[in-house]
């Protein structure tokens, strides 16, 4: 029970910084004129979300490890796996999107627009 609590409590942490970590990135998007790429105008909200949906979920486990009665390591390991796999994972592709060319062929395919994400020369 102490090892769940305790991992628990790493995960939380790790969740925390990279949602702070995140937000500090989104806050400086975009170039010195004020410029902000059409990608980054298009994934701004949803890294937004998921960046609160990490610290909701730094949050939960804080409190999970800290007051939590019985947890399994089974069950935490899933809790886990699972939070991963819809917060970290999304923002881990969204954020690479420009420098994978399947995902530039899907976001170009959906948004019927070309990929600019500010690289270039």
């Amino acid at each position: 029970m102490l090892f769940t609590r305790a991992a628990a409590r790493v995960w939380a942490a790790l969740s925390v910084v990279l949602a702070l970590q995140w937000s500090i990135e989104l806050s400086m998007v975009g170039f010195p004129d004020g410029y902000i790429t059409p990608f980054a105008r298009a994934t701004r909200p949803l890294l937004g979300i998921l960046t609160a949906a990490c610290m909701a979920q730094g949050l939960y486990f804080f409190f999970s490890g800290l007051f939590g009665r019985k947890m399994r390591a089974i069950s935490l390991g899933l809790q886990i796996f699972i939070a991963a796999i819809f917060t970290i994972a999304p923002v881990l592709v969204v954020k690479d999107c420009p420098h994978s060319e399947t995902c530039s062929m899907a976001y170009e395919a959906l948004t019927n627009t070309m990929m600019d994400d500010g690289a270039g020369g």
